[in-house]
């Protein structure tokens, strides 16, 4: 019985770790590459109808190529 018992908990323990550790990853997989979250899409939609560039970087090559010219 009670080695039954400490099976169990150890098996429990065990099972929460894993899920712990796996968001864990996951969130700092998604933060890296920066995938986006219910919030995000709307956000996304939103700056794509203010005319905002989906990339920082395309807005420094277009004021760059504004200053050559």
């Amino acid at each position: 019985m009670i080695r039954t018992l400490c099976t169990c908990v150890v098996l429990s323990g065990v099972a929460g770790l894993s899920g712990v550790v796996t968001g864990h990853l996951w969130n700092r997989y998604a933060d890296e590459n920066g995938l986006l979250r219910f919030s995000g899409v709307y956000e996304r939609i939103l700056a794509a109808q203010a005319g905002f560039a989906a990339d920082p970087r395309d807005r420094l090559v277009r004021e760059a190529s504004v200053f050559d010219e």
